[in-house]
């Protein structure tokens, strides 16, 4: 009898190894993972996944999220470790990271992490909290990553800083944008061949140092170019996406078709018009100005493609700030004054554009009207004036005196007016039932009258993609698209323009990434404070009374079985 039970067990044992091997194997051919959370927080996107099967080379990742890190900053640290292992588990050996503590060596490593952080560009983030003790303490973190491939390297910051959000929602923003940030550097050090974007000119847009520092930041993407349009149909189809910002004269037929049959093939177009003549620069010099519809005969493109920018000038009490000479007797001084004219736009949250990003600071802006409700496409508001706004009807009256004025609050009825949109879908010609400019070469032209499913982005604002140029002994001094040298904050300008673009050229759904939503389930303070005692207790208790509840039922089930 007891060979028998030996021999059974033997068996047994046998066979589990046999399926402990055979499962091991079947793991290692058969790959899965599963994601139990409502927002898919640990799955990545199928065009990540593609991108880093793709990987022909090693891409090796430096993160300096490591060390001795708050509550907020060590969420941001491990939700990047668990996103560098989903990377590798896609892209096998050409996925290396390493996490960095920049305070941990000897001083002389410590003083060659520093360096190499200033070189490129990175400074800590001073972080102010309150100890335990009440103490005010102030601690420097460097919440960023260096991508390197081959002989290149290119730096992330991993932290958002959105104006108006608090700590821990700027840290959740932060999370839910790593897949896109990381990506998107992947992206961008592996690409062989860049598209192209175009600046058009000819109608006095605005010129390269006005767009300088867009220009360069686009340039990492995008081969960019300038010039006229010509008469020639074709010359636009090399581009992904054509920029027209701030004209001020006239559009021929001829621009207007060429421009027309480009969008009608497929093109994507960025519109930033002004729909009032005036400008903070001439308002300086004369102090008072009379503001006047401009005339670009490009509304009846615009209006035909389900868009009307109204001829008003915007007020907001909701502004930004500009430098005022005002003198009390001894020596003038420079002091910031509200200007109502330069609203502060608020991002539509939830669009891939817009979300996650700061205000946008607007200069004589007009409002936006959608029309052409058959048209066959989707519109979607990115950027609104705040709950206090007004439009002044042209010809409007504007001086600089207006800024020692207080604002009525009661006159500023007009909530959110929308200052941008962007449409998506089948467009009609504005050259529907209409002949082809007799100039266009070659001819005879086909009109085409239907669209191909395209996108066009149109902002009423043409100056909210132009930086601030200074001049010093006749040499340009660009400033950052979006920077206020009076706050020494920045706007959401640059962010605004880059994902604009990005959007345009996007045909895989990469721009998707950036609509990621994660959940923010924050404690409720009242209850830690109310109740973290009892709280405490169960968690200390509660475990030694299962320990010895468990220990009770096994030994009462012992005695039960064997004293029968």
């Amino acid at each position: 009898m007891s060979r028998d039970i030996r021999s059974k067990n033997i068996w047994q044992l046998v066979v589990l190894l046999v399926a402990i091997v055979v499962v091991n194997m079947l793991a290692g051919s058969w790959f899965f993972r599963m994601d139990l959370t409502s927002e898919k927080r640990y799955s990545l996107s199928e065009n990540t996944k593609d991108l880093l099967v793709d990987l022909e080379e090693a891409i090796f990742v430096k993160v300096y999220l490591e060390g001795d890190l708050n509550v907020g900053f060590s969420k941001l640290s491990k939700a990047t470790y668990e996103l560098m292992n989903e990377f590798r588990v896609y892209g096998g050996s050409n996925i290396e990271f390493r996490f960095i503590d920049p305070a941990e060596g000897t001083k002389k490593e410590k003083e060659l992490v520093q360096k190499e952080m200033q070189e490129l560009g990175l400074s800590p983030v001073p972080v102010y909290e309150q100890a335990e003790d009440g103490r005010n303490t102030t601690s420097y973190f460097y919440p960023y990553a260096v991508v390197y491939y081959n002989d290149m390297q290119l730096p992330l910051n991993l932290l958002e800083n959105i104006k108006g959000f608090s700590g821990a929602e700027n840290l959740n923003k932060s999370i839910e944008s790593l897949e896109f940030k990381f990506t998107d550097a992947i992206r961008r050090v592996t690409m062989d061949e860049k598209p192209r974007v175009a600046f058009i000119e000819g109608h006095g847009e605005l010129d390269d140092y006005d767009v300088m520092d867009i220009t360069d930041h686009l340039s990492q993407y995008y081969q960019v170019d300038r010039g006229v349009i010509g008469n020639d149909p074709s010359i636009l189809d090399p581009y992904k996406a054509i920029i027209i910002a701030k004209p001020q004269s006239k559009f021929s037929e001829s621009d207007k078709f060429v421009i027309d049959q480009y969008m009608m093939n497929g093109g994507r177009v960025m519109w930033l018009v002004d729909a009032v003549n005036v400008t903070l620069d001439s308002l300086r010099k004369a102090r008072e100005t009379i503001g006047m519809m401009a005339d670009l005969n490009i509304e009846d493109q615009l209006f035909k493609y389900g868009v009307r920018i109204n001829p008003v000038l915007i007020q907001d009490i909701q502004s930004a700030m500009i430098p005022m000479s005002v003198s009390t007797g001894g020596q003038p001084r420079i002091v910031p004054a509200p200007w109502l004219y330069s609203p502060l736009l608020i991002p539509q949250p939830d669009h891939a554009i817009s979300r996650n990003m700061n205000v946008v600071q607007g200069e004589f802006v007009s409002s936006i009207d959608t029309v052409n409700s058959q048209l066959h496409i989707k519109r979607t508001v990115l950027l609104r004036t705040s709950r206090y706004s007004k439009a002044d009807q042209v010809p409007v009256f504007v001086s600089l005196a207006f800024v020692n004025e207080k604002p009525d609050q009661r006159t500023f009825t007009q909530s959110f007016m929308p200052v941008s949109v962007v449409q998506e879908g089948v467009f009609t010609s504005v050259f529907e039932n209409r002949m082809a400019p007799g100039n266009i070469s070659p001819q005879p032209v086909e009109i085409k009258t239907q669209s191909v499913p395209t996108k066009m982005i149109v902002v009423a604002d043409g100056d909210l993609i132009r930086n601030k140029v200074r001049f010093k002994n006749t040499n340009p001094k660009i400033l950052p698209l979006g920077y206020d040298e009076l706050t020494k904050q920045n706007f959401g300008n640059k962010d605004f323009i880059l994902n604009a673009i990005h959007y345009l050229c996007d045909d895989a759904g990469w721009m998707d990434l950036r609509a990621r939503s994660y959940t923010l389930r924050l404690l409720d303070k009242s209850k830690i404070a109310d109740q973290s005692f009892f709280w405490k207790m169960i968690n200390v208790l509660l475990p030694l009374f299962l320990v010895l509840a468990l220990g009770f039922v096994v030994s009462f089930y012992r005695k039960y079985k064997y004293m029968r």
